[in-house]
């Protein structure tokens, strides 16, 4: 996503990769809002949402498990593991903060101005 991200100020401002124009004069020439804390906000927001629900096949989709084997090489990547890695908790810490609505709400927001790092508001 920042590739395309930064594809698009290159775009915008009429500069190639051959002109060595670096990214944080991108920024600063552009006004454009950086993507990626979006996406993770909503995400995060996704998450909650789901987990505080009552039932549903979303929720039997998260939290359910295959029975089987896997193929063999590295297994897919799952979007709540991209949660786990953003959010820093393990399931159990985010079993406990999602049933708080209040607390989930300040956790999930991740701020723009914390840059392409996506950290959240906690």
């Amino acid at each position: 996503m920042e590739t395309f991200h930064y594809h698009v100020m290159r775009f915008m401002t009429g500069n190639r990769l051959t002109d060595r124009v670096s990214t944080k004069e991108l920024l600063g020439t552009t006004t454009l809002t950086p993507s990626v804390p979006i996406i993770k906000s909503k995400v995060l927001k996704l998450f909650g949402h789901v987990k505080q629900s009552k039932a549903g096949l979303s929720k039997i989709c998260l939290e359910g498990i295959v029975e089987g084997k896997r193929k063999q090489g590295r297994p897919h990547k799952r979007w709540c593991y991209n949660v786990y890695t953003w959010s820093q908790l393990n399931l159990n810490q985010l079993n406990l903060i999602t049933k708080d609505r209040n607390q989930w709400k300040l956790y999930s927001h991740v701020s723009t101005q914390s840059g392409y790092t996506g950290e959240s508001g906690i």
